[in-house]
């Protein structure tokens, strides 16, 4: 068990230290950078303290901590897909606009 909270601890380590990255590039606001670090910081606690998540499964009647992860894994998966897909809508019609409009005004010339 040590092995595995020990690489937990690094990855999450490795993603503070690339959150922070992204903060000064300005890729990430203030508030993205606290939310990041407030994720990370909780997966830490969870590689260290993988028992304090036993309240949380034993009230939802999962028999594993394992199983909470893997619904929670597949939630932010499913969420973060539509999302994406979305955006991509979005970037799909404004691209189109902009093809259009160009077309209309070549033709204008």
């Amino acid at each position: 068990m040590v092995g595995i909270q020990l690489i937990g601890i690094v990855i999450a380590l490795a993603a503070v230290h690339l959150t922070h990255l992204y903060y000064k590039r300005s890729h990430f606001s203030k508030k993205e950078l606290l939310f990041w670090g407030f994720l990370w910081c909780l997966f830490m606690v969870v590689a260290i303290f993988p028992q304090s998540v036993f309240p949380v499964t034993d009230y939802l009647g999962l028999a594993r901590p394992m199983d909470l992860i893997m619904i929670i894994a597949f939630i932010v998966l499913f969420s973060l897909t539509f999302h994406n897909y979305i955006l991509g809508r979005k970037q799909e019609r404004e691209f189109e606009r902009l093809v259009r409009e160009i077309a209309l005004r070549d033709l204008k010339k």
